[in-house]
């Protein structure tokens, strides 16, 4: 009988050791799965992010040309002052409007 307990200790430490290999495999698995999702969390935004720099940056761009060849018209074609004013100012709304919905 003496030897019935070392052999249940040992199935039982094996079954323990089983179940422990287990659930670290689990919460290996589980975290792996997490560490991943906010990976591609973090990528998605980066990309937004710069995505949205590089509509702010065209449109600022596009508006200062606009407004040098507004001054230039307006030097060459006095009377369309207005009119060069209507456009820039509409491309400015627009490319404001833009860069406000990122």
């Amino acid at each position: 009988m003496g030897s019935l307990v070392p052999r249940l200790a040992d199935t039982l430490g094996t079954w323990r050791a089983s179940t422990t290999d287990r659930e670290s495999r689990e919460i290996m698995r589980r975290t792996r799965h997490d560490v991943e999702r906010e990976n591609s969390r973090a990528l998605v935004l980066g990309a937004r992010m710069e995505g949205g720099a590089y509509v702010a940056r065209t449109a600022l761009t596009n508006t200062a040309l606009l407004t040098k060849d507004e001054e230039s018209f307006i030097q060459l074609a006095p009377l369309g002052e207005a009119r060069y004013k209507a456009i820039v100012d509409a491309y400015a709304i627009y490319a404001a409007g833009e860069v406000g919905r990122l």
